[in-house]
């Protein structure tokens, strides 16, 4: 990384703070209902959907760390890859389509001096991982076990084969169109893949992940005093993992509530109900990641680029001042 792409990197990096500052103020302004619906929920329930949050953002560091370690040896504090995990979801919120990778991408590339070439490889791989067991378990599920059937959710599984169909294909016919051609392949996931243990890994985390949301669903409608049961947490669960995966709005703010809200009248839930169910979610998500996200920023990344007090050399003012002083008297003596 050259001493210029850095400097605009500490001052863009400077920038995103004030600017996610204003982010969550104006999201905070707008949703303040929701908020203040908050104060009337159990502090245990509170409690148990940090949790959740907690345990969700452990396993996708798990996803972020492992192949940096099996693959290049690069080793990872707890402090770094928790950090990292917390601070581009955090700064996901507030840039489109994924953005905050960008700052995980700069961290690993300026820390640890890993291509970023082979950084958009790696991450290609495990998110072509997370494609295609969402795919094939959606697909499943869909078929076999869906308890309700309209043109929503048969639209939903022909989006789940499409979705499996197309992670093959972008792992399998790209590679194969790069030798018929003889291009140069810019990023190649494949050597990832080809790892057993990355994608074993990697298929462990997303699935521990796919298992928290249907939960993290269940205990939102519960935490306003909507009982649902638990396989239609999981079936809701699924449209909203969908969306996630193609995620264009800073956070998906919006699509995600109202594709929850649209979703539950399927299942006999009002729509100003589910959408408060989803605005509740996102507070208490807010509520996780901005502390533990700020906190990282500032130790991470930011705490480093400023001048420490150590290093400003203050004038000595007061040893120079004291000569003519001295000198004066000297005189009178």
């Amino acid at each position: 990384m050259s001493e210029r792409f850095k400097l605009i990197y500490h001052r863009v990096l400077l920038i995103l703070s004030v600017a996610l500052l204003i982010g969550l103020g104006f999201y905070v302004y707008k949703n303040g209902k929701s908020f203040e619906k908050i104060g009337s929920i159990s502090l245990g329930l509170i409690a148990t959907l940090i949790g959740v949050h907690f345990i969700n953002y452990i396993l996708l560091g798990f996803t972020h760390f492992y192949p940096l370690q099996r693959s290049h040896n690069i080793k990872l504090k707890t402090k770094e890859w928790f950090g990292l995990c917390t601070v581009s979801e955090l700064f996901n919120m507030l840039l489109p389509a994924k953005g905050g990778t960008a700052i995980r991408m700069l961290y690993i590339n300026e820390k640890k001096n890993l291509e970023i070439r082979e950084f958009l490889s790696m991450g290609l791989a495990v998110v072509l991982t997370g494609f295609s067991l969402l795919g094939v378990v959606g697909t499943l599920y869909c078929h076999f076990f869906l308890k309700i059937h309209n043109i929503v959710f048969v639209a939903l599984e022909s989006l789940f084969i499409s979705l499996t169909i197309s992670s093959f294909l972008l792992i399998f016919a790209s590679e194969m169109v790069t030798r018929v051609f003889k291009l140069e392949r810019k990023y190649s996931p494949k050597k990832y893949l080809a790892d057993k243990k990355i994608v074993l890994v990697s298929v462990l985390a997303y699935t521990g992940m796919f298992i928290l949301y249907p939960l993290k669903v269940y205990l939102s409608f519960k935490a306003i005093g909507v009982h649902i049961h638990f396989a239609d947490s999981f079936e809701i669960s699924l449209i909203l993992l969908g969306s996630s995966f193609f995620q264009i709005l800073p956070g998906n703010i919006g699509v995600k509530e109202v594709a929850t809200a649209y979703i539950a009248q399927q299942y006999g839930i009002q729509f100003e109900t589910a959408l408060l169910a989803s605005l509740v979610d996102r507070a208490i998500l807010l509520l996780f990641l901005f502390p533990f996200g700020s906190y990282f920023y500032w130790n991470l990344l930011l705490e480093s680029r400023l001048p420490r007090m150590s290093s400003i050399r203050l004038p000595k003012m007061i040893a120079s001042s004291r000569i003519p002083l001295m000198k004066r008297l000297a005189k009178v003596r």
